[in-house]
């Protein structure tokens, strides 16, 4: 029988292979959730063909492991053996019992599943030069060209809409004021509509409700009023002739207008981080997928090939991104922010940074979908333990999203192309 429970530390797991690997925060979270069974001699820890909702570890005592075919073994807690999962299929293809008093690392199942499907650990992040991954398979050839292009400094990346350009201008001069920055603004129809539809929206109406631009400016801000109107030209870029890519990027601009407004919100409830910065994050981490889609018309075998296409989008997109937000001048946190979208184990900075942010919206935006099988848990990623001054549960996370949902909702709306 189960004589009584404790909790976990370090230094007692530091052997077993599934959790010493796992990064400090994520493990600290990982040993919250599991605890050290003490057992008395002669106790049945596990029978064959029965279910166990736990994975066991042997961390002191000696247990007997018996097979159904008669065979039997004993296993110490200082012998190689103690550092293999004791019944970790289910229904058990062993009967386990203790020679003597034990104690058992208790693992949740479903927990030891989700960390043995996490990737590898991310441990520095590329600051100055883009480094190009190897690439094998039938992509070879058009990678290399890209590559090449690259080290040129001949790919063909897209350019910012002019209205992103004009307001940079006046933005940066201080000698410009609200009726300044208004006035550009309003030689597109489009994005001025936009920026007085969100000064009035949930995530930025004050008491009175605004219907002009320089009052709109003025309470925005001019970073924030800069950052949306980059965020509303965004969208200009998002179009191709060939009706097979524009699909392809309506589908990206779907997937960064949603993940933008939730990396919003998590910045929201995270000190240090800008919500207009966190959202232009949002909507830019993908901007190199965008360029390998246009320059896809050029070449048929790419674009008439959904498969290839893919996996050179997987390939290149970070490092092709990056490129692209260096060309715009874009500070280095936006460069970082899509070269590592995608590296869900990164643990690097000790602060929460825009990476984080886009890190967990993309997994929100994910939840739900076919994606999420071959995705880690939010509670096992590094970056989830690190917004909202480390306090994010599951619950919480979900909540925050479903609370701001008409927030994320009219940024969605105001996004749409």
């Amino acid at each position: 029988m189960i004589q009584r429970v404790t909790a976990v530390t370090q230094n007692r797991v530091k052997k077993i292979e599934i959790l010493r690997h796992l990064p400090k925060r994520v493990q600290n979270y990982v040993l919250s959730e599991t605890h050290i069974e003490h057992c008395n001699a002669d106790t049945r820890i596990a029978v064959a063909g029965e279910a166990n909702e736990q994975i066991f570890y042997l961390m002191a005592g000696e247990v007997r492991v018996s097979f159904n075919d008669g065979k039997q073994i004993v296993c110490k807690a200082d012998q190689p053996c103690s550092l293999v999962a004791l019944a970790e299929k289910t229904p058990s293809e062993v009967s386990i019992d203790s020679l003597t008093a034990v104690d058992l690392l208790s693992i949740p199942r479903e927990l030891y599943d989700a960390i043995k499907r996490l990737p590898p650990v991310v441990n520095q992040r590329s600051n100055n030069t883009i480094e190009l991954q190897d690439s094998e398979g039938p992509e070879d050839e058009l990678y290399w060209e890209f590559h090449e292009a690259v080290q040129n400094n001949s790919l063909e990346l897209p350019s910012m809409p002019d209205i992103t350009m004009r307001i940079a201008k006046v933005i940066n001069d201080s000698n410009s004021d609200s009726e300044d920055i208004a006035h550009v603004v309003q030689a597109d129809p489009t994005v001025a509509a936009r920026v007085i539809s969100v000064v009035n929206s949930a995530a930025y109406r004050g008491k009175q409700p605004i219907d002009n631009l320089p009052d709109a400016v003025t309470r925005l801000g001019r970073s924030v009023t800069h950052n949306l109107v980059i965020s509303f030209a965004l969208g200009k870029l998002f179009q191709s002739r060939s009706k097979i890519l524009q699909q392809r990027m309506l589908r990206l601009w779907k997937h960064v207008s949603y993940v933008a407004p939730i990396c919003h919100e998590l910045a929201n409830v995270t000190p240090g981080l800008a919500t207009d910065q966190a959202l232009l994050c949002g909507l830019l981490h993908d901007i190199g997928a965008l360029a390998i889609i246009g320059a896809a018309r050029s070449k048929p075998e790419l674009a008439e090939n959904p498969e290839l296409l893919d996996r050179v989008l997987n390939n290149l997109k970070g490092e092709v991104g990056a490129m692209v937000l260096r060309k715009w001048e874009f500070p280095d946190y936006f460069v970082q922010s899509a070269l590592h979208a995608e590296d869900w184990m990164e643990d690097i900075s000790h602060e929460p940074d825009y990476v984080d942010l886009v890190v967990i919206a993309q997994l929100h935006a994910f939840v739900g979908t076919p994606a999420m099988a071959r995705l880690p848990r939010l509670d096992l990623v590094p970056a989830f333990h690190k917004l909202a001054l480390g306090k994010l549960t599951p619950r919480h996370s979900i909540g925050i999203i479903e609370n701001a949902r008409e927030q994320i909702r009219e940024l969605r709306d105001l996004l749409a192309l």
